[in-house]
Formats: C-alpha cells, sequence, structure tokens
C-alpha cells in the first residue's frame, strides 16, 4: 500500500496545500483528482513566495517529483497557463517530466465561465466562485463535454468555444470580434496544454507498481462533497477519498493512509448556515487577520472574507467517518488566541430538542441546529514553538479534547503558515 490521502474535513481553506508541501518530499509522485480552479491551495517553500496553486498540485515546488492533474479535475487552460507563468516566473522549471495532465480532463470553456457569472450576478446566485464549474460539471454529466485529449484539433477547439459564446450572447451582449478574439485566445491556451498530456490513470498505475510513493492531494473539503456536503451549498465534484481516488483510477486496496486536514478556527466562504459562526463583526474580523496576509481567513480564489466560526467537533465526525481518516492535521492552533482569553469548542448540536452527536448533511436541517459548547482557556504566542511537549498546557488541553471527541490522533500542529512552522508528533 503506497498511496496517502490528504484531505480537507471543513469547509476548504484548511491548510491542506502547506501540508502536502511539506510532506512531498517523502513521495514520488503528488496527484490531484478532483475541482477546479475554484479552489486555492497557497505554498510557502522556504525562501519563496507565497504561490497560489488553483490546479497545478502543491508538489510542484519540489524538484524530481511527478505532478499528475487526473480525470476527475476541470480544467480551466486560461488559469492553467497563468499558474505555469506564475511558477516559470519564480523559476520553477515546468516539463513533461514533472508535470502531467490527464487527456480524460474535462475542459472548461469560456461560455461556462460567462454563464456562472450571469447567474452570481442575479437572483438565483449560489456564492459561487464564478469559475464556470458548475457547468462544466453539467456537460461533463450530459456527455457533452469537451476533454483534453481534444488539445490537438485546434480547429474544432475553435468552434466549440466561439459556438458556446454565440450561444450565451444573447444575455451578455458583446460584439461577434470580441467572442472571436476570446475563442482564439482560450485555443492558445489549451495549445500550451500539450507537452503535458498523458493517460495518467496508466502512468500513476505504473509508478505504484514500481514501488513508487503516491500522496493524493484533495481539493476543497468533505462539507463540499456533492454527496455528503450541505447541500445545495456545495460544489460540483466529488471531495471524499472515494471521489479522489475516482478521478485518479486509483483502486482503494493500494491506500496506506487518510490524513485530515482542519483547523482550529472554523471558516466558510458564500451561502448557507454556519452553525458555529461568530456574529460580532469585531471579533470576526481581528480571528479572521488582515487582508493580504498570507494565512489571513480571505479566499485565495476570491478573495472575499471569510465567515468564522467556532471549531466544529460534529461536523468533523461526519468527515472522519466517511473518510475513514487515520491521522489528523491541525493548522492555525497559533490563531487560537485571537478569539480572547477564552475559546468555545461545540461538542453536540440540539436539534429538533435532541441532542445530537453527528451533523446533517442537508442545509435545511443544519439551519435548525444549535452548537452546544465547552469553554476553554486559550494561550500566549506560539509560533516559535516545535516540540509538542513545550506547548502551553491550555493548548495541549485544546489538543487533547479534539483526540478525545474524535478518537483520531493529532499528529501535526500548525502554529504558522511557513513550511518550517509545523509540530511533528
Amino acid at each position: 500500500m503506497s498511496v496517502d490521502v490528504i484531505i480537507g474535513l471543513q469547509r476548504g481553506d484548511e491548510g491542506k496545500g502547506r501540508f502536502v508541501d511539506l510532506a512531498a518530499s517523502d513521495y514520488d509522485v503528488v496527484a490531484r483528482g478532483n475541482g477546479g480552479a475554484n479552489a486555492g491551495h497557497t505554498i510557502v517553500p522556504d525562501g519563496m513566495k507565497p504561490i497560489a496553486l488553483h490546479q497545478i498540485p502543491s508538489g510542484i515546488a519540489y524538484k524530481r517529483r511527478l505532478n499528475i492533474v487526473g480525470n476527475g479535475v476541470y480544467l480551466d487552460p486560461r488559469k492553467f497557463r497563468a499558474e505555469l507563468m506564475q511558477l516559470q516566473n519564480l523559476g520553477i522549471k515546468i516539463s513533461h517530466d514533472n508535470l502531467l495532465v490527464s487527456s480524460s480532463a474535462h475542459l472548461v470553456m469560456p461560455h461556462h465561465i460567462v454563464l456562472d457569472e450571469l447567474r452570481e450576478g442575479g437572483s438565483s446566485a449560489q456564492g459561487s466562485t464564478k469559475a464556470g464549474i458548475a457547468y462544466v460539471a453539467s456537460d461533463k454529466y450530459l456527455r457533452e463535454g469537451i476533454r483534453v485529449e481534444t488539445v490537438f484539433d485546434a480547429k474544432e477547439l475553435y468552434k466549440k468555444a466561439y459556438d458556446g459564446l454565440v450561444h450565451v450572447n444573447r444575455q451578455r451582449k458583446t460584439s461577434l470580434t470580441e467572442i472571436a478574439a476570446e475563442a482564439r485566445d482560450w485555443v492558445a491556451a489549451v495549445e500550451l496544454l500539450k507537452p503535458y498530456v498523458a493517460d495518467t490513470v496508466e502512468v500513476i498505475n505504473s509508478r505504484i507498481k514500481a514501488g513508487n510513493k503516491v500522496l493524493v492531494e484533495g481539493a476543497q473539503a468533505y462539507g463540499l462533497d456533492i454527496d455528503h456536503g450541505m447541500y445545495p451549498y456545495v460544489t460540483s465534484s466529488s471531495t471524499t477519498v472515494s471521489g479522489l481516488l475516482n478521478g485518479l483510477g486509483i483502486a482503494p486496496k493500494h491506500v496506506n493512509k487518510v490524513i485530515g486536514v482542519a483547523k482550529a478556527v472554523k471558516s466558510h466562504v458564500g451561502g448557507g448556515p454556519l452553525v458555529t459562526e461568530i456574529n460580532d463583526a469585531a471579533l470576526a474580523a481581528n480571528v479572521r487577520g488582515p487582508e493580504g496576509a498570507v494565512d489571513s481567513e480571505f479566499g485565495a480564489t476570491t478573495k472575499r472574507p471569510r465567515r468564522i466560526g467556532y471549531l466544529d467537533i460534529v461536523e468533523l465526525r461526519n468527515a472522519i467517518t466517511v473518510n475513514g481518516v487515520d491521522e489528523l492535521v491541525l493548522s492555525k492552533l497559533d490563531h487560537v488566541p485571537r478569539f480572547g482569553s477564552t475559546v468555545m469548542v461545540a461538542t453536540q448540536y440540539r436539534f429538533k430538542g435532541k441532542l445530537i452527536n453527528a451533523a446533517p448533511s442537508s442545509a435545511g436541517s443544519l439551519a435548525q441546529c444549535e452548537p452546544v459548547y465547552v469553554t476553554l482557556d486559550t494561550w500566549p504566542d506560539i509560533s516559535a514553538v516545535r516540540s509538542y511537549a513545550k506547548l502551553p498546557s491550555a493548548a495541549i488541553k485544546f489538543i487533547e479534547l479534539i483526540e478525545t471527541e474524535l478518537a483520531t490522533a493529532v499528529t501535526k500542529i500548525g502554529v504558522g503558515p511557513k513550511r518550517h512552522q509545523v509540530i511533528i508528533r
């Protein structure tokens, strides 16, 4: 069993990218199998500026590591082009040797993004990132999608892009000249994919058979899963371990362990109920941190301020059960003192007059839940601490509560945004 999976356990933004970045040196392959450019991971390699990655796996900053974008990813070629340029400008060399894109991944078309923007600007807005994900997913399941394998037919791609933009132009009112220019630019971005296209299912299984260690990087998080998340405030792909494996073509028997990432500060972008939400604007702003800081609570993709809440053990129970989590990684323990001298943790909900230990999956039911809190003391600054034994006793009690309630060990603890600001137990 040579495959480890890192997955988000809340509603995204848990800091998965930095832990993938931290772990990548121990693996031969880093692979992503779901989501699209609507999900951003920020990594902070030693000696480099923060890098925001939206589609390329977080192991790309390491030499001699193969990064794979799998079948289950919705690929936006223009944003892929921007990521390539960002990495190359930082001196990171990209080639077929360290990056492959599945020929079966579906392409985000220009009109998918237009449709998403139109919906978000109207009464049917869902709080999406306007990345076209719902619409490319719709085409995929209607069996009308365009896959990366068509990259070698520029004429057909142009026709599809042009026709799609013309079709939605009754609402956007763009000139045909502008539509043609946008379609050409999109095709030019698709052309850049050519050196990286491969049958990634064959590649990754050959690597597994050869004894390579594979790290699977989850995009978004369990709470946004199309089947298990807070429907309808979810994404359009599966974010569970099973979904990731399907998106890469890896059999479950190869999985060694599942590592779940949660953060000590609960957050959410977009609509829907947040049971432990902090409604005190000043307190929420203090916990969120200043806009522009690498570890502040603003969307890596949208730049929108995230809604802030207290740690929610109830939702985490669901995520651990469905994903078979073996160990926990806790990020942003250093942010807990921002709550003040004490912090609350939800260990149960009160739902229709009864106490429950697991969270309902529908938004309607969650809206009827009230958190039942445990109150703990906070602690001084811990950003320089690198040993679990040297953590303040209040911080240790916070971690022990999590381990006891979830019956899962916390093995890594983030105390800052940089690669080395981690306590490893």
